[in-house]
């Protein structure tokens, strides 16, 4: 059979692709990779469609065994990949053999990496997704996190005809302060303009608070003339801000309505360096406009789409 055999889990592994859209109606999270960008860039260079389901590894202690010859790709957070104790490189593809044992440490840069399996991974497909959702428990393996012992069974053991490697200039960077771009929504009018200079000219800090569903910040509070709002639909991105004044950034495995006034929302693809940001991280706040948000969004999905033809 082709495939791995997970021999360590680590701290929280499981399979997603880009995540299910079109069912928050009846309550159903959008879950899918954290980090789409690396994600991306480890199914093209194994030759896979964009939203291809691969193995999402957060923070390390990974440990994989090959049951065949297949070829793959690691992308995204830094955790000192290497096969059969000798390392191995991000963002490229590798040949591994029956037997080779992939391992990761702990991640130095970043918090979430991607393993790419050219032809994907066989996994169940649930509303439209084949991601796992932890929360709800659907997806891959029941919708749980990978442990000891699992058998992860891939389609065939094709590889591209040469091997790939990314250029250095695509490369992204997972630096210590980041800036994120924000479009204002309806609600900014409950945040007067004191809250809102506060918010987009102060500095605040991921201290680790957070998890799938959504990152705390700490810092200067922004208090909102009201502490809540009948609950609504959320989306992917909104800051949300509690009584307390520090912001939430809701990410993919969010609720799918909240309570509480939102300032704004985080375009997706500042979202996918959030999800990389490590504890003590710094983020600031940029607005954008509406059509700023939407031409990042079009260049980015356009750029994958464009390698698949």
């Amino acid at each position: 059979m082709n495939g791995f055999i997970v021999e360590n889990g680590g701290l929280q592994s499981s399979i997603q692709d880009a995540g299910r859209r079109g069912f928050s109606d009846i309550g159903l999270t959008q879950s899918g990779a954290m980090d789409e960008m690396a994600f991306g860039y480890a199914n093209l260079l194994v030759g896979n469609a964009f939203n291809t389901p691969a193995i999402e590894i957060a923070m390390g202690g990974a440990s994989f065994k090959a049951r065949s010859e297949m070829c793959i790709a690691i992308c995204g957070a830094n955790m000192q990949p290497t096969c059969n104790g000798h390392s191995i490189a991000l963002w490229q593809t590798h040949l591994l053999r029956r037997g080779d044992v992939i391992t990761f440490g702990f991640a130095n840069e970043g918090q979430f990496a991607y393993i790419a399996v050219a032809g994907g991974f066989q996994t169940p497909f649930a509303y439209g997704s084949y991601s796992t959702s932890l929360k709800e428990g659907l997806g891959g393996l029941e919708g749980r996190k990978l442990k000891t012992g699992d058998l992860l069974h891939t389609f065939g053991n094709r590889c591209p005809v040469d091997r790939r490697k990314l250029e250095r200039k695509f490369i992204p960077k997972y630096p210590d302060t980041i800036t994120v771009r924000l479009v204002k929504g309806y609600q900014e009018a409950m945040f007067d303009t004191k809250a809102q200079e506060t918010f987009f000219n102060s500095v605040y800090t991921f201290k680790g608070e957070g998890d799938r569903m959504g990152y705390r910040l700490s810092g200067e509070k922004v208090v909102p003339s009201s502490t809540g709002i009948l609950s609504e639909p959320i989306c992917y991105g909104a800051v949300q801000v509690p009584s307390h004044g520090e912001p939430i950034v809701l990410l993919k495995e969010r609720q799918t309505i909240g309570g509480y006034p939102k300032i704004g929302s985080i375009i997706a693809v500042d979202c996918f360096k959030l999800a990389q940001l490590k504890a003590g991280g710094k983020v600031k706040f940029k607005e954008v406009s509406l059509k700023e948000a939407q031409r990042a969004m079009r260049a980015f999905y356009t750029f994958f789409k464009a390698q698949e033809a």
